[in-house]
């Protein structure tokens, strides 16, 4: 048992349309970043009975569009090489899906959605140590206004997911200078935190596809949250990480369950939480939650805000075969979600047992079952 408005500033003159360069590099500086691929030594799915990868490979998903909710399923062997990648995410692995990386990277377009549209990227996947790394080629190119002052600014996409909103991970470019060359100390930014110019805090909030950038002064009123964890009586709060985005885009990260933490006034969105309990047994469990893009709690200046991150845990089943139903000897696919009322989905767990040591994964067993509780079949999955 686990423990357990958008207001832009119109300042001078109107800001240029933001444009994708599907380019790695610009005035010669790499605009790529990679990201360390994830991989496991189970598939975060099941495969396809025809896909048999070689013996030893590791699994993992490429997290594309906002909240990484379109998932890439790679499959990875070191010795040989060896690198499938679903990217047309229909669940199969197509003979032009299985490729052999070297030395050098290898390029593969892709599409997912953000929002109502649809978007065509290049990923591009290299060696790194034992494992793999993944990037999104292209940046964004526009500007923004400070201060009644029009600037050129670019988006880099810091996190591998193809969007150019993520806090902390993506930047902002601002040619602050005028020179027209943007110097990567003095003009690059982390998205969710507050860019002061000329004595005033602005907040500068992307959408997930980099075609629009809302710019506001940070608001000066405050109020305070208290993050609580629901957990059964005798578990106890090692660590908590907790994760929350202001509606204008500023990123706070609140350590200590229990107690009021200030912040700026306003409409809050959990991005994650990173949860460690220690049951009554001495157990350490370690929960990563990932949160929705939805607004999900307000701090009101001067008032305190109490949010339970843990309450009204409950796992949704979705069922799903092909064709109008599943029929005897027909594969259907099984997800189980856990998820909290405000939205969290969990996406990692792991238990160490007291005293220390390794730290053993958690996973799901999805057991069907015919009339009278017969077993049919049944399958394990993690939580990604």
């Amino acid at each position: 048992m686990f423990p357990l408005i958008s207001i832009a500033l119109g300042l001078g003159a109107p800001p240029a349309a933001w444009e994708f360069r599907d380019e790695p590099a610009r005035d010669g500086r790499s605009m790529v970043t990679f990201r360390t691929v994830d991989l496991g030594d189970v598939p975060p799915r099941p495969l396809h009975a025809d896909d048999k990868p070689p013996a030893g490979a590791r699994f993992g998903d490429l997290r594309l569009g906002p909240g990484g909710a379109t998932r890439r399923l790679v499959v990875w062997h070191a010795a040989t090489g060896s690198l499938w990648l679903d990217v047309d995410g229909d669940g199969r692995f197509s003979a032009t899906e299985r490729h052999t990386l070297g030395k050098e990277p290898l390029k593969f377009r892709t599409t997912f959605p953000v929002g109502d549209a649809s978007l065509t990227r290049t990923l591009i996947l290299k060696r790194r140590g034992d494992g793999i790394a993944c990037a999104v080629r292209g940046y964004m190119s526009g500007s923004v206004a400070l201060g009644g002052k029009t600037y050129a600014a670019l988006l880099t996409d810091g996190d591998a997911d193809g969007c150019f909103d993520g806090p902390a991970a993506d930047r902002i470019w601002i040619d602050l200078d005028g020179d027209g060359k943007f110097d990567p100390l003095t003009e690059q930014f982390p998205l969710g935190s507050a860019l002061t110019h000329a004595g005033t805090a602005y907040l500068l909030r992307p959408d997930p596809a980099g075609t629009r950038v809302t710019v506001r002064e940070r608001p000066s009123e405050t109020g305070t949250v208290r993050v609580t964890v629901s957990r059964l009586a005798k578990a106890e709060v090692v660590e908590m990480t907790t994760e929350l985005v202001s509606e204008w885009g500023e990123l706070v990260a609140v350590t200590a369950a229990d107690k009021p933490h200030p912040l700026p006034a306003g409409r809050y969105r959990l991005d994650g939480v990173q949860l460690k309990l220690k049951d009554g047994d001495g157990q350490v469990w370690t929960y990563r939650f990932a949160g929705t893009r939805d607004l999900v709690t307000t701090i009101e200046k001067g008032k305190d805000t109490r949010l339970d991150v843990t309450a009204g845990l409950r796992v949704p089943v979705e069922l799903t075969a092909a064709g109008d139903g599943a029929r005897p000897g027909q594969p259907v696919r099984v997800r189980a979600d856990v998820i909290t009322a405000v939205g969290l989905y969990l996406t990692e767990c792991e238990v160490t047992a007291r005293g220390g040591g390794y730290a053993q994964p958690v996973r799901a067993a999805v057991r069907l079952a015919g009339p009278g509780s017969e077993p049919v079949d049944e399958v394990q999955a993690g939580f990604l």
